[in-house]
């Protein structure tokens, strides 16, 4: 079985994970400023306030960049289609696609919770595993509600400052396909074996989040998911980050003072925005 699949879930996707000793980078530039910010998505009230360089960042800036546009992939509308690719159509349901030792897991596992999986009938394999995630994050505090994504968002939009993406948001909830075509089943079976760890390894990389451990952080995730899970970890980080090159340089020639915040898994390891934009000799430096 390979592991850590909803540990990069909720790295990669739901948290974006951890990086590096404030986790904010600053190019070296003579008229303007850029920074690149790490987010983790999921963050816990506690968390605050940030690391002093993330407000630093931000207060030298006239414009934010997210990953995507934060306000459009809040909208109901979005949130509708986002929902609509993790569900069923017609008379297919969870218990007909699972295998009878999957679904027997997984309603075990909501019946110790005093949930009936009867709610999930419809949700595809990794729309009720997201779904499951999210409660027991939620749970033990941890919530994207409190995640530096929306925190940044509602605070750019109280300053009027400039939001934007790099990629369209409907780009953005095409990707969540690729859980159904990487990991079909399989997340289910990881989900049940690894979700008593969520906890604890939350905690230790926001932890890591904070204090930095570079090496540590990639040792851990980023290093095993590009062995375990080469196709899936090339589509949602490496694919994105060449793919986001062009309007990150775009940014940076337009002159405006901006704060770029992506997942920090998308500024760690091989092929990182941080080496691609070094390769292309930007001069790059860790606040």
């Amino acid at each position: 079985m390979k592991k850590l699949i909803i540990v990069f879930i909720a790295v990669v996707w739901l948290s974006a994970t951890v990086y590096a000793e404030s986790s904010v980078w600053k190019l070296d530039m003579d008229n303007s400023s850029f920074y690149l910010a790490g987010s983790c998505h999921v963050l816990r009230k506690s968390d605050y306030p940030l690391p002093e360089e993330f407000e630093l960042a931000y207060m030298d800036v006239e414009q934010v960049v997210f990953e995507t546009d934060v306000d459009a992939l809040v909208n109901p509308e979005n949130q509708l289609l986002l929902i609509s690719k993790g569900m069923y159509v017609g008379s297919d349901t969870l218990e007909k696609k699972l295998s009878k030792k999957a679904y027997s897991s997984l309603d075990k596992f909501c019946r110790d919770r005093s949930m009936s999986l009867d709610l999930f009938q419809k949700f595809k394999p990794w729309m009720v595993t997201m779904t499951l995630l999210a409660l027991e994050l939620e749970k033990n505090g941890i919530s994207a509600s409190d995640g530096l994504d929306v925190y940044f968002s509602n605070k750019a939009k109280k300053d009027r400052k400039q939001t934007g993406g790099l990629e369209d948001v409907y780009r953005h909830i095409e990707l969540v396909s690729l859980f159904e075509e990487e990991l079909g089943e399989s997340i289910v079976e990881s989900f049940i074996q690894e979700v008593g760890e969520v906890r604890v390894i939350m905690e230790n990389l926001i932890k890591s989040w904070k204090a930095g451990d570079e090496d540590g952080i990639d040792e851990y995730l980023s290093k095993n998911m590009r062995k375990e899970f080469p196709k899936l970890y090339k589509r949602l980080l490496t694919d994105r980050n060449i793919g986001w090159i062009p309007c990150l340089e775009t940014l940076i020639g337009s002159g405006k003072k901006t704060l770029v915040i992506v997942g920090v898994g998308h500024l760690v390891g091989e092929n990182s925005i941080i080496k691609l934009l070094k390769s292309r000799g930007y001069k790059i430096k860790k606040m």
